[in-house]
């Protein structure tokens, strides 16, 4: 795509930015609809998952490391976010196949709308958790401005990638059957139960090429140890985000008129 489509497109996207923001909530509102507790599961399912990790991991297995269950939860909340936002985007455009043809708004909200509704849900159970952490390491509040930024990247790197399943799943039809599976193993070379620096090399590299890795190590490096991560991790934290998110437009927007006739 040349600059002036490139800006043709930015300025289309700047001038929908409601309809994003309207189709944002509309899928955000869908998922709570007719739940008895509705969005208070926003807040029950991260307090669950701290039990359960307590009970199997603490009390169970015995794990003798100084607050495990907040070592774990500082990984596996942003890994929720990012696993459940590369599902849902994935399926986007076989989902919404009316709305992908009406074209009465740029159709890359469709999966980009499906992350952002994930952030949404993210928010907020993922701050009521920041007390907790505070508590533990009265530091951390301190370094909220830069867990802002972190979280910042991290959107940015997700929306990147929920274009890139989403595109290529209307080439490759199994995308979305293998996903679940795929998503077993990149959890599992993820540090989230256990820190990367516990790795010997060759090993180590199965998580260093793993770009999640670097989200997780950072929030762990804020909320867990309450020290802020180097300039070298900023800088490479910016540029796997911008990385994704340029190679997820120039993806969708170079395959963008085979999607539309393929779904």
């Amino acid at each position: 795509m040349n600059f002036d489509g490139l800006n043709q497109k930015a300025g289309n996207f700047f001038k929908n930015r409601q309809a994003l923001w309207a189709l944002t909530r509309s899928q955000t509102k869908a998922r709570f609809a007719g739940l008895k507790l509705g969005v208070w599961w926003v807040f029950v399912i991260p307090l669950a998952m701290a039990f359960c990790i307590n009970a199997v991991f603490v009390l169970a297995f015995k794990v003798d490391m100084p607050h495990y269950t907040f070592f774990i939860l500082s990984g596996l909340i942003p890994w929720f976010f990012i696993s459940q936002s590369v599902s849902e985007s994935t399926n986007a455009f076989s989902s919404n196949r009316h709305m992908l043809r009406q074209g009465v708004f740029p159709r890359e909200f469709i999966p980009l709308a499906a992350v952002l509704s994930n952030f949404l849900i993210f928010l907020p159970g993922f701050f009521i958790l920041i007390p907790f952490y505070i508590v533990i390491q009265p530091a951390v509040f301190l370094l909220l401005p830069a867990l802002a930024f972190l979280i910042l990247f991290m959107l940015v790197f997700t929306l990147g990638l929920g274009l890139i399943f989403a595109a290529v799943n209307t080439f490759f039809k199994d995308t979305s059957y293998f996903l679940s599976t795929g998503l077993m193993f990149w959890f599992w070379m993820t540090p989230i139960f256990y820190s990367e620096t516990m790795l010997d090399f060759p090993y180590r590299w199965i998580c260093l090429l793993n770009p999640v890795t670097y989200y997780v190590s950072a929030f762990r490096s804020i909320l867990y140890e309450a020290v802020c991560p180097g300039a070298g991790e900023w800088i490479l934290l910016f540029l796997v985000s911008l990385i994704f998110l340029g190679a997820g437009c120039a993806y969708y927007f170079k395959n963008e008129q085979e999607i539309l006739k393929k779904t």
